[in-house]
């Protein structure tokens, strides 16, 4: 192993087979993704939640929930359709949350095999009268763990499946460190590691299908591409992807949107695929902790005027996570600081022994888990997500004056636009807009919500807005002096705005002297002074402008 690589063993999850201890093989755990066999698309998705409903101390006992910031209290994500799968009376089962259709019984080779054998095996299925089967990739094969269920093959078995072995299965997605590996999840706990392709003793294959994000009624969620888009052979050399069935070249999911983060510039990072917010900074402790002081201190922290972070599920810290790469398991060009080459701690307890809690290495996407007394691992602090809605908007202002020019001592007027892009409602919407010092205060309106005014600042507490919502705020001002004047107006709101590019808007205005050049225009002046709306410095200037 490389350094920077964890070689500490899986905390009492050891891979077993006929209960002799097995060699190392490999584990990760989860992301997320979809099927779409050849077709790309960019988006983002909403990660489901783990399946953990119980909350446990550091022993292992259960405890109430309430306050513990654990994903048993928490349930990020997604709920879970019922009945989760359908029996399809052919062969085959749907999984009615990410819509992918799986053989049900699954062993159907009826025993181990290599990773090139069970690319084959799956690339020359038919059954229930399909004939494009294949190998999942590594989201795929993780979106099956259910976090709650201490035997994953038991509980599989009883929603339908049939010969669910507790024991590892092969994915179509190359480990990236090392292209001879490939990724594995194990059906007994949900542990994802990486084996080599030739390792002797093989693993278990169970072929998938169908999956486009969308395309089949039941179908809840879209699971996210692992980010591999290149083929290798079992020596681990590069091949052409076509035919081959490999993670590489089926792509299968939702691609990561172009920027695939965005920098609030105020310690916290938005993922755009998830609508997740992070800590910019993924090493704010400045060192390990244990679960407990883990949960803690997500639980505590205030930053960036949010006060409602926590320790992430295991899902959201491995959404994360680009099989394409490693050191860090990271998207290209993301924007955090102090990502470290360990294991970080998620929320969710280990089922099978509840004294611990799972890990997620963000050197390559390897998931495990570890005792919760453990030191040794880093807090990466999330919010968003809670009870199945991930609170991601976009909230955008525009702004207009006119008119443009105008002479100074004439009225001019701003008006700025604010809409809700959705996907969710928008709470605590609030324009602000400081006025030039070259300006006359005259007036402010809104359609929605009620404003105050201190000094030259103008605050529009516009309140809720729904997805697709707008409002419009008017201000009158008069400019004093001629020139040129730029006016900024920014608006924000209580959740996660995924495109902070449009939360301010600019007008920059030319201002007109008064000075006349027309007899016609001097009397307008002096009409205006007998009227009230103009000063007699007003006509004096307007007169010198004619006159000269």
């Amino acid at each position: 192993m490389q350094s920077g690589r964890s070689k500490q063993r899986p905390y009492k999850d050891i891979f077993k087979k006929g209960g002799t201890m097995m060699k190392k093989i490999l584990c990760f755990t989860m992301m997320l993704m979809f099927l779409m066999a050849g077709l790309a698309f960019a988006g983002t998705v909403d990660l489901p939640q783990t399946g953990q409903t119980i909350c446990y101390d550091t022993a292992g006992s259960e405890i109430p929930c309430p306050l513990t910031g654990q994903d048993g209290e928490i349930q990020a994500g997604v709920a879970w359709p019922d009945p989760r799968f359908t029996d399809n009376s052919d062969g085959t089962m749907t999984d009615n949350l990410t819509g992918l259709m799986w053989a049900k019984n699954a062993n159907l080779p009826g025993g181990t095999t290599n990773w090139q054998q069970a690319l084959d095996y799956a690339n020359n299925l038919t059954l229930g009268g399909y004939n494009d089967w294949c190998l999942p990739n590594v989201n795929e094969l993780e979106s099956l763990i259910n976090a709650n269920e201490p035997s994953l093959a038991t509980w599989l078995n009883a929603q339908g499946f049939t010969n669910v072995q507790a024991d590892v299965y092969w994915s179509s997605t190359t480990y990236a460190s090392y292209p001879g590996y490939a990724w594995v999840v194990g059906m007994w706990a949900g542990v994802v590691d990486y084996s080599s392709k030739s390792y002797y003793g093989g693993y278990f294959v169970w072929p998938v299908r169908s999956g486009q994000c969308g395309s089949l009624d039941h179908s809840v969620i879209c699971l996210p591409k692992t980010g591999q888009t290149k083929c290798y052979n079992t020596s681990g050399g590069e091949i052409p992807c076509a035919g081959t069935g490999q993670d590489g070249e089926i792509q299968a999911g939702v691609a990561r949107p172009d920027p695939g983060f965005t920098d609030h510039g105020d310690g916290t990072i938005t993922d755009n695929l998830t609508g997740l917010m992070w800590t910019k900074n993924a090493n704010l402790p400045g060192g390990t902790t244990n679960w407990p002081q883990a949960l803690d201190y997500a639980n505590n922290l205030t930053l960036a005027g949010h006060s409602d972070w926590r320790l992430p599920n295991r899902k959201e810290l491995h959404s994360l996570t680009d099989y394409s790469r490693y050191n860090p398991s990271l998207p290209s060009g993301h924007p955090f600081t102090n990502v470290q080459a360990g294991h970080y701690w998620s929320s969710t307890t280990y089922a099978g022994y509840p004294d611990g809690a799972w890990i997620v290495g963000m050197w390559d996407g390897y998931v495990r888990n570890s005792s919760k007394s453990d030191y040794s691992y880093y807090v990466w602090p999330v919010r968003g997500g809670q009870a199945g809605s991930f609170d991601n908007l976009d909230i955008s202002v525009i702004k207009t004056d006119a008119p443009d020019p105008v002479t100074a001592g004439n009225n001019l007027t701003y008006t700025i636009g604010v809409k809700n892009n959705g996907p969710e409602t928008g709470t605590g919407v609030t324009l602000t807009d400081t006025l030039p010092s070259s300006v006359t205060y005259v007036s402010a309106t809104s359609t929605q919500g009620t404003y105050t005014r201190s000094g030259r600042t103008l605050t529009c507490n516009i309140g809720t807005l729904a997805n697709g919502a707008s409002t419009t705020v008017t201000i009158i001002v008069t400019p004093t002096a001629a020139g040129t004047i730029t006016n900024t107006a920014s608006v924000t709101c209580n959740e996660m705005d995924t495109n902070s590019s449009n939360n301010t808007a600019t007008a920059t205005t030319t201002i007109n002297g008064v000075g006349c050049s027309t007899w016609e225009a001097v009397i307008s002046k002096y009409q205006d002074y007998v009227s009230g709306n103009a000063s007699w410095t007003d006509v004096i200037e307007c007169y010198q402008g004619y006159a000269s």
